[in-house]
């Protein structure tokens, strides 16, 4: 898999390494460098299971061991089908970022993938609808850009058949940066919605949109990165209401360095909304120290209010890396948001951050079985959980990412039941091919569950010739 940007995953389509929602982020951050990244219960198998390495010979469902009170579910890995104009074979870099599931068995997930045009091979918007058991590719060209990454990083449907996805695209204004994307799908058909930016946006600088909660058809909240006029990079906001979109700066917490450019890691990762107004999101930033930090967002009485997280007792103290990538709020104040965070030994683990009657409190899920001993950030930055689902703030799934003993970058699920975080590896397609290190990395981006027992998941895997597909994971209840 080549290197792109999800916290950092753009470049190519595929991620450098922390799972699509990092890759999504990542992306982001690439493409700078290059111009000038709903409720769920349900148990995965147990650590003892999760020993095995997940490789292309093995089977593409496992079936999940239950925990003491959550309900049992068997994953099974398939392949994204493609649209006909997609580039088969050499060249391929497939990727899906998020999915939205508005009812059981009833999904949207949005990526990217590379396809024939006029003018040669473009990257374009991909789009995955499930309907009837059956998955079905849509490719939007209206979102492409040849030899360029194009891609829509997220998507919220809250009824079936109303959906809006945010992304990014070369912009047909100044061909040197990229443009924010969003694609609002209305009566069967996706149409393009101009973006709004910030007033004290440079319009001939790179922006885009990696993430968005709509709780209802004529309200949602996007979030992204854009470059002020005064050259700084910064986060911002983009609302709808009532038809018609608004952008504004994300405060970030009084720690945060000023920035000139993506490589000091700022971004906007996830956000849950639970009512119109009533949203938190996560992500990372860059600290005065040089290291990044976790923070969450808080939108209430119209104002967003941004705060550094807390980490486990043993966070390193210098040089933290730290971020969150995924958050879930079941009911209003109740929040779990995941990510990563280096310990004392500069080994990244996973994070977990909980809002519980107005505090944030921090914890580490254990890796899988199989885990290697070295997950240092620096080596492939594969060790993080990119995406939440609660059913409450005690009944959690997960999507997560890890470099195996054989140094594989796998995707796996962290299940949080009876007060315990537990990890294991997920099942591969049967063609993927897997390598050593992040050339040939498979990984999971945000994770929905529309109701127990019913879960997606979606990311990307090498099928060889250092090429990508699209991956979708699926858990379903087990049945004895």
């Amino acid at each position: 898999m080549r290197a792109s940007t999800h916290g950092s995953t753009w470049l190519t389509g595929t991620s450098t390494g922390r799972g699509p929602r990092a890759a999504v982020l990542a992306t982001a951050v690439a493409v700078l460098a290059a111009i000038g990244v709903s409720g769920c219960q349900g148990a995965v198998s147990s650590p003892a299971a999760a020993g095995t390495p997940r490789s292309a010979a093995q089977p593409t469902a496992t079936t999940a061991t239950p925990l003491a009170t959550a309900l049992p579910l068997a994953w099974s890995a398939t392949p994204a089908p493609l649209p006909t104009d997609a580039v088969e074979g050499s060249g391929q870099e497939a990727i899906l970022n998020d999915a939205s599931c508005p009812a059981p068995g009833q999904c949207v997930a949005v990526g990217t993938d590379q396809a024939h045009s006029a003018s040669g091979v473009v990257s374009q918007g991909l789009i995955e609808t499930l309907s009837d058991g059956t998955w079905t590719p849509t490719a939007l060209p209206a979102i492409s850009s040849p030899q360029s990454p194009a891609q829509l990083s997220s998507v919220s449907c809250p009824a079936e058949g109303t959906c809006v996805a945010v992304g990014f695209m070369l912009s047909s204004v100044n061909k040197k940066y990229y443009a924010p994307v969003i694609e609002r799908l209305s009566g069967g058909r996706w149409n393009t919605v101009t973006p709004a930016l910030p007033p004290d946006a440079d319009t001939f600088a790179s922006a885009t949109l990696t993430s968005i909660s709509c709780p209802t058809a004529n309200w949602c909240a996007a979030g992204g990165w854009y470059y002020q006029a005064n050259g700084q990079y910064a986060l911002y906001v983009s609302t709808l209401t009532d038809g018609s979109w608004t952008a504004a700066p994300l405060p970030l917490p009084s720690n945060a360095a000023p920035n000139s450019s993506t490589s000091g890691i700022t971004a906007f990762a996830d956000v849950s909304c639970t009512a119109a107004g009533a949203c938190t999101a996560v992500g990372e930033y860059r600290d005065t120290s040089g290291g990044s930090q976790a923070f969450t967002a808080t939108l209430s009485g119209g104002t967003w209010a941004t705060a550094q997280v807390p980490l486990p007792d043993d966070a390193a103290t210098t040089g933290q890396a730290a971020g969150l990538f995924g958050i879930s709020c079941p009911a209003p104040g109740t929040c779990v948001a995941g990510g990563h965070y280096l310990n004392r030994d500069n080994q990244a683990r996973y994070l977990i951050d909980t809002l519980s009657e107005g505090k944030w409190t921090s914890t580490a899920a254990p890796l899988p079985a199989d885990a290697a001993a070295d997950q240092k950030w620096s080596q492939d930055q594969a060790t993080t959980l990119s995406g939440v689902a609660c059913e409450s703030a005690s009944d959690c799934v997960a999507s997560a990412g890890y470099v195996s003993a054989d140094n594989e970058m796998l995707p796996s699920v962290a299940t949080l039941s009876n007060e315990a975080w537990s990890s294991a590896g997920l099942p591969l397609p049967a063609d993927a091919s897997m390598q050593s290190g992040q050339a040939g990395a498979a990984f999971l981006g945000l994770i929905r569950c529309p109701a127990p027992g019913d879960c997606v998941s979606v990311g990307s895997y090498p099928v060889g010739n250092d090429d990508s597909q699209g991956l979708i994971e699926t858990a379903t209840a087990k049945r004895d």
